[in-house]
């Protein structure tokens, strides 16, 4: 990714500086406000009006990638029966980065008879799961165990054949907004809001693999397999503010563009689960041994700052007095600060298993949009 998700948002604030916007239907007569005499600025006057919206959006998120397993070059000796790596300089993390997801967002509005105030109940989201995979062949006939190209998978030092990994995102978010429309001049048309948004987030991080056997060796250990998952949350709700603003263009075209800004308060945990299952050949243990973990984190309370932006060309269009349509196409951002707990991984072989949180990352996303409105007087 060329450009990070903070960069795209200052590029998205610069840019709504200077093409800000949202189009609005039947203007009557507009009330002027006390302002300065060089800036115009007036609430229009108007009749009820519902408004319906529906979003289509391609997102990515844009956060810190699952780093499910590891090739190395590295020394592997044998603790307690069973092969361990040694750590190496030589190491290349296989990284899980998430794919697009088509999701989508549906609004309704009420505008108030009068100086040009609104109501809005909003809901947008994305659910998608990414996967990835990685094996490894080793040549068992070789009697040295050492200098591999190893594939270990990230929870713990066990060699490893093959690996499957999965990201799983759930995101969903609702919003109560009061808003009221203001035009500057002929052009400019201004809708600043505040009200509560709630939101919750759910990143799900899972793997299962294969252990790999060493027949060369006589201690009984013939390989295995693995399975875990570090399922990280947040829920929270808190106020909501911003502004969409819209530069009119002439012949129904205008430059649409929103900012918002959120303080979230909510929950922040993780559970971390680990299972692992060793097949023996040795006559003095059990054919299979299976270590079992499973850790919550306790309940964080926080406080989550959020920040949103959309930048978009709108048209619109005037059936007859009572009734207009409005097609939007742009690119929006989303930001939620330090919203995902990141636990520390496995350390060991199964059965020395002491996760701990290891700070937060935030949770962002980011890609196009195409929104359908239906404005009824």
């Amino acid at each position: 990714m060329v450009l990070t998700l903070k960069t795209k948002i200052s590029l998205f604030l610069l840019g709504l500086g200077l093409t800000c916007g949202s189009i609005y239907a039947a203007h009557g007569d507009e009330t002027p406000l006390p302002v300065s005499n060089d800036i115009n600025v007036t609430a229009p006057e108007q009749s009820g009006i519902w408004s319906f919206g529906v979003t289509a959006v391609l997102m990515q998120p844009a956060n810190t990638g699952y780093n499910y397993a590891d090739r190395t070059n590295a020394t592997v000796q044998f603790a307690g029966g069973n092969p361990v790596a040694e750590p190496s300089n030589s190491t290349k993390p296989l990284v899980l980065d998430e794919s697009y997801y088509w999701w989508f967002g549906a609004d309704v509005s009420y505008a108030f008879p009068g100086n040009g105030r609104d109501v809005t109940l909003a809901y947008e989201g994305l659910h998608g799961t990414s996967t990835d995979s990685a094996s490894n062949n080793y040549n068992n006939d070789v009697p040295q165990l050492s200098e591999y190209h190893l594939l270990l998978s990230a929870m713990t030092v066990y060699p490893i054949t093959s690996i499957q990994a999965e990201t799983d995102t759930q995101y969903d978010a609702g919003d109560l907004l009061f808003g009221q429309k203001l035009d500057v001049g002929q052009r400019i048309h201004l809708h600043p809001f505040i009200g509560l948004r709630y939101a919750h987030i759910d990143v799900n991080n899972s793997f299962k693999d294969t252990l790999e056997p060493f027949p060369i060796t006589d201690n009984g250990y013939n390989g295995g397999n693995e399975s875990g998952e570090i399922d990280c949350t947040f829920n929270g709700i808190g106020p909501r503010l911003g502004s969409d603003a819209n530069v009119t263009l002439g012949n129904g075209f205008s430059v649409h563009g929103r900012l918002g800004l959120s303080a979230l308060i909510g929950s922040q945990k993780y559970n971390e689960s680990y299972t692992q299952t060793i097949l023996t050949n040795n006559a003095f243990t059990p054919p299979t041994v299976t270590y079992t973990k499973n850790q919550d984190s306790d309940a964080e309370t926080r406080v989550i700052p959020e920040i949103d932006g959309r930048l978009g060309l709108n048209y619109s269009h005037s059936t007859d007095s009572n009734m207009t349509l409005g097609l939007e196409a742009g690119w929006q951002v989303t930001d939620y600060f330090q919203a995902i707990a990141n636990p520390s991984l496995v350390n060991g072989n199964g059965n020395s298993f002491t996760p701990a949180r290891q700070g937060n990352t935030d949770f962002g996303l980011q890609g196009p949009y195409a929104r359908l409105q239906l404005d009824l007087a």
